[in-house]
């Protein structure tokens, strides 16, 4: 049991600073830093989602983080709804639930609009010039669900770490 412990509460620890880390960094720095370039900030998105196996490793994490998640607060509650009463409980109940939205809004969000906006620039790749106006609007409004959807996973995450870190010293 003890090993098994450990190796859920490693890929809950790793995986959770990867996950949160990324979002804050891509939220607060990277993000802005492209949209103030304009058309290069574009151009080094696509490239970026297009070369890079970054949302699928962020979605990776996510998801191991919360399903290693998940099987710790069962075994540390013993299965039994009177753990989550406790000043433990209850702030690792706030976590789980804020870090499960945070996975949810990121796969809607992030995840899907940024697979739409690859699938777009390939069409026009492939077409042989630069998107359409038509897709140009499609990929600023999927960009701006994208940035809400940072944002909103970000402040998730945010709240999830804290409430997670400090459980222990939550009065029962």
């Amino acid at each position: 049991m003890l090993t098994l412990l450990l190796v859920l509460r490693f890929i809950h620890i790793l995986g959770g600073v990867f996950w949160a880390g990324s979002s804050f960094l891509m939220t607060g720095f990277i993000e802005p830093a492209v949209r103030a370039a304009g058309d290069d900030g574009r151009r080094f998105m696509q490239r970026f989602n297009a070369t890079s196996r970054f949302s699928t490793v962020i979605a990776v994490a996510a998801g191991s983080t919360v399903l290693a998640g998940l099987w710790l607060l069962w075994i540390v509650s013993g299965g039994r709804s009177a753990f989550l009463e406790t000043g433990r409980g209850l702030g690792l109940t706030i976590g789980m639930l804020a870090g499960i939205l945070a996975f949810i809004l990121g796969f809607v969000m992030q995840n899907r609009p940024l697979r739409k906006m690859a699938a777009i620039g390939r069409a026009s790749a492939a077409a042989g010039g630069p998107p359409s106006s038509a897709q140009a609007a499609q990929m600023e409004r999927l960009m701006g669900t994208v940035r809400l959807g940072g944002r909103l996973v970000a402040g998730l995450l945010l709240i999830s770490v804290l409430t997670m870190a400090t459980a222990r010293y939550w009065p029962s």
